[in-house]
């Protein structure tokens, strides 16, 4: 049973809703824009080893839970990105999509990926981060006086990635080889809990289950302002006047590209907007035609008079 689906995580869409406000000359740009295309690659990848669990008949009763992130007793988040709970054992995976050779040094704990064109360079080592991750559940679990095995591995989500030295545990394989490795812990390890200690532990976890925050600590001052136009690239900002929106370079006009800006709103600033606050990141001159305006939104309201402010909720665009 697919517990926790794996929905895009906040940082994409915080970092395209940046990427949408930044001048293209800034600074920190390029960067930014780096940044967004390795997580989205990486997003792909997981996407890819996904397809993999709805092939495996033999699993009978478990748990998926995609991406999920909790925090341990010292207040520090783990991040995974797949957990598999059954009634024989409890796997922890970590998925990467790397283009090119991968070799790991086990005394220096370094993985070094070698590009086609030669040039080497070091990346987050999995092999720690899964050995984190397994410490943690191995305390969860005794907390709860639930004897269950953890098993661990690295999957590789890119079918041209080469796979150099690496050390045989935990095992680091293509996506391919997921559903063999499912097959041999279910041979290794036999049923020790029933099915409603299954049911208590995927609630328990689930319950524990908590969203970190991803802060860019970028000022305000750089955001660009405004209802963007999406013919312009999100170049120019649009005029407002009897309940449409205008580009004044290209001339497209809609009634919904304001539902786009307020979500970059709530990403990059705040999920709460004031009738002030809108009138000024949004360049609309009367208050009367702000509030109009957010009414009309049929958005949560909380307070009176000038101490009245709107939730932008996260669904405003699927509304």
């Amino acid at each position: 049973m697919l517990l926790l689906d794996r929905k895009t995580p906040k940082s994409i869409l915080i970092l395209e809703a940046l990427l949408r406000r930044l001048d293209a000359n800034d600074r920190d740009f390029s960067y930014f824009q780096d940044y967004l295309t390795r997580l989205k690659f990486g997003h792909e990848g997981e996407h890819r080893v996904d397809r993999e669990w709805f092939e495996m008949p033999y699993l009978n009763e478990h748990y998926l839970l995609f991406n999920y992130e909790i925090e341990n007793e010292f207040g520090f988040s783990h991040q995974i990105d797949t957990l598999l709970l059954t009634k024989h054992f409890l796997l922890i995976l970590e998925v990467k999509n790397i283009v090119g050779r991968i070799d790991y040094d086990e005394q220096k704990h370094q993985l070094i990926r070698t590009r086609p064109n030669g040039m080497a360079e070091t990346l987050t080592n999995p092999f720690d981060q899964l050995y984190r991750h397994e410490e943690l559940f191995h305390r969860i679990l005794s907390q709860l006086k639930i004897s269950l095995p953890i098993e661990t591995a690295v999957v590789m989500a890119n079918p041209s990635t080469v796979i150099g030295t690496v050390p045989k545990a935990p095992p680091l394989f293509h996506a391919s080889g997921l559903r063999a490795f499912i097959k041999s812990c279910l041979v290794r390890h036999e049923s020790l809990l029933t099915t409603s200690q299954l049911d208590k532990l995927a609630k328990l976890l689930m319950s524990r289950s908590m969203s970190r925050n991803f802060d860019l600590n970028i000022s305000v001052d750089r955001i660009r302002k405004g209802v963007l136009c999406e013919k312009c690239n999100y170049a120019v900002a649009m005029t407002y006047s009897r309940g449409i929106w205008t580009c004044p370079k290209c001339g497209f006009e809609s009634r919904d590209a304001l539902l786009k800006a307020l979500d970059d709103y709530r990403l990059l600033i705040s999920e709460r907007i004031t009738n002030r606050e809108f009138r000024e990141f949004f360049n609309v001159e009367s208050m009367y035609a702000a509030s109009k305006i957010l009414s009309r939104l049929n958005i949560e309201t909380v307070g009176h008079k000038k101490g009245r402010y709107y939730i932008i909720p996260e669904d405003l665009l699927n509304r």
